[in-house]
């Protein structure tokens, strides 16, 4: 719940963040796509692992998505040859996120999170990383914590039909 009675369209992520804000699976740049699977796995509740430099700071994403198509295609359901899982094994050892990740929006505590959700709409994004000022990482807000800070917007004021328009 909102630290305020604000409407959605005021909240902020600061308001929410201590509720509705998840620790972010983390790894490097040069981490092992092995090394990101463990981290989802850890978190299975985000889609998403995130990859930060030295200090930090944000560098980019690696979705379930992009994770399960890289499957696909060296296990050969994909349209992308027939390599074997043992060579699937192998490969995965010697890749790493920077190879599969990509640069994403970030959000801030001052995002509203009428903003975020839009971000989330217009990119097809399930969540977003939560950076500071300085770029570094310190959460993930995930959709599913926005449906219970905008679940008024389904609750109907007036419980009768909208009329039919002719």
């Amino acid at each position: 719940m909102p630290k305020t009675e604000k409407r959605f369209e005021d909240v902020l992520v600061d308001d929410v963040f201590d509720k509705f804000v998840l620790k972010p699976s983390l790894v490097g740049k040069d981490a092992t796509i092995a090394m990101v699977v463990d981290q989802m796995l850890v978190n299975p509740l985000s889609r998403k692992v995130y990859v930060t430099d030295t200090e930090g700071r944000y560098i980019g994403t690696v979705s379930t998505e992009t994770v399960l198509r890289l499957m696909g295609y060296r296990l050969g359901i994909r349209e992308y040859g027939g390599t074997s899982f043992i060579r699937f094994l192998k490969d995965t050892l010697k890749e790493k996120a920077e190879d599969i990740m990509v640069k994403g929006r970030t959000v801030t505590k001052g995002t509203k999170l009428s903003a975020a959700l839009k971000i989330m709409i217009d990119d097809h994004l399930n969540d977003l990383p939560v950076v500071d000022g300085d770029g570094r990482l310190i959460g993930e807000l995930v959709s599913m914590e926005l449906f219970i800070a905008g679940k008024k917007v389904f609750e109907a004021k007036d419980p009768s039909p909208p009329p039919n328009e002719h």
